[in-house]
């Protein structure tokens, strides 16, 4: 199946709605702990206490409202759609009329941030956006000595899968055959890596020269040492 996905133009990346209202939750909350201090330590009185404890109240609660928000809240990225991108089984396409055969590629450079909706940010501890717009996943290449880079739009964890068995098999079938050996391979998707296909694709990259002997090893697996000597005398020798 062929992958195609739309070009987008990042803008800007801007503050979640999110950091918004957490920001504002502790804003109100320090406000209303640095006129307390004010009011009871320098005009000892307690003038305000109400209003004052009020403000505090409504900026903490402000602040645990946005730890539940944020898992339904969307990155915030002003973008601007720029075209269309097709990976067809010979060549690259570019806004429908830009061909580009993968042989005449000198680097090609995959980059998988997310797709739509996908779930993100997950290691933050303060409360920020969960939501992937799916537009910060990036391709790099360059032909005829010009480099580009295209941000696109991934619609889904089934559009991601389409995406990454095309890369696959350019990478097996030897598409992209200008570009470093060792960048090739680190292509591959990691759920392909188990395939019979995969190593006998590093395998002849081993035979060409085109990785050095212990990274193509690595890259193969071996299971003992014995195997990994075995692969050595063969590879290597």
């Amino acid at each position: 199946m062929t992958f195609k996905a739309y070009i987008h133009k990042i803008i800007k990346i801007e503050t979640s709605n999110t950091q918004v209202i957490f920001l504002s939750g502790l804003f109100l909350m320090i406000i209303g702990l640095v006129f307390s201090y004010i009011y009871n330590e320098i005009f000892h009185t307690d003038s305000g206490k109400g209003i004052l404890a009020s403000i505090m109240m409504i900026g903490m609660l402000t602040i645990l409202f946005t730890y539940f928000y944020q898992y339904y809240d969307f990155e915030k990225i002003k973008n601007l759609k720029k075209g269309f991108i097709e990976l067809e089984k010979d060549e690259l396409i570019i806004n429908y009329s830009e061909k580009i055969k993968y042989e005449e590629l000198t680097d090609f450079d995959l980059s998988i941030n997310a797709y739509y909706n996908e779930k993100i940010n997950l290691g933050h501890r303060n409360p920020t956006e969960k939501r992937s717009l799916g537009i910060s996943n990036s391709l790099t290449i360059t032909h005829k000595s010009k480099t580009r880079t295209f941000n696109f739009k991934l619609e889904s964890k089934s559009h991601q899968n389409v995406l990454e068995r095309n890369i696959y098999n350019l990478v097996i079938h030897d598409k992209l055959r200008n570009i470093d050996g060792k960048k090739s391979i680190k292509l591959i998707p990691e759920q392909y890596k188990g395939f019979e296909e995969y190593r006998e694709y590093v395998e002849k990259q081993l035979k060409e020269k085109k990785i050095n002997c212990t990274e193509g090893l690595l890259l193969m697996g071996y299971k003992s040492f014995d195997e990994a000597q075995e692969l050595k005398k063969k590879y290597c020798g």
